[in-house]
């Protein structure tokens, strides 16, 4: 039976108004920081970029951004281009790439770290995928995700985020997070950890809110 969120939990010392400032802080920044790469348009002549992620769902509480690229077909040239002219970029501190094309994630691999004036690594993680890519992607679960969050969930979805950020609490993909608040009605730490016990997943999941089998599309 889903707990009920009260507003009284302990938050390792911020507030639920600091919790949600930060989340507006971090949404605004990586937009900013989207902006001055001009990601989108330069993966663009190459695909289609996608916002995934927390920033897409409006959950960010880590310095992270996530873009899938869907293209006709990957091209590693393709991704060197977008790579060498963000690197130009004086707040770009690195840039990686991987081949995963014939491995689970069928797909290749871009990372950039942006560090902003007050010195913190904004990690911007990229994949190129096909078009037809078979899944699951994280694309599939923006929309369903949104529609699923209510106030009280994203408060709830933040305030774990925000436990886990500060070390307050032992660290969980994000996924875990979104399907023990929304499937489970987990609301504090130790109910996370309990749930998560009894509801393991696969490495690759086709999650949706409502979408008990994780394996189903």
């Amino acid at each position: 039976m889903p707990v009920v969120f009260d507003g009284s939990e302990l938050l390792g010392g911020n507030s639920m108004i600091e919790v949600l400032d930060r989340a507006e802080q971090r949404l605004h920044m990586a937009h900013e920081i989207l902006t001055q790469l001009q990601l989108f348009e330069r993966w663009q002549v190459f695909g289609t970029p996608v916002l995934v992620g927390a920033v897409a769902y409006d959950l960010a509480m880590a310095p992270d951004i996530d873009i899938e690229i869907y293209c006709e077909v990957p091209r590693i040239e393709d991704g060197f281009v977008v790579l060498r002219d963000c690197a130009l970029h004086p707040h770009v501190r690195k840039a990686r790439f991987g081949n995963y094309l014939n491995e689970a994630d069928e797909g290749l691999y871009w990372r950039l770290i942006y560090r902003t004036d007050d010195g913190t690594d904004w990690k911007i993680d990229m994949w190129s995928l096909r078009r037809d890519h078979p899944g699951p992607c994280a694309a599939q679960l923006v929309e369903p995700l949104r529609q699923a969050l209510t106030p009280e969930t994203r408060r709830a979805i933040l305030e774990l985020k925000a436990l886990v950020q500060d070390g307050s609490a032992l660290c969980h993909p994000s996924i875990d997070i979104y399907r023990a608040v929304i499937d489970g009605g987990v609301r504090t730490i130790a109910q996370l950890e309990a749930w998560l016990e009894l509801h393991p997943r696969n490495f690759l999941t086709f999650w949706k809110p409502g979408l008990t089998d994780s394996r189903a599309q």
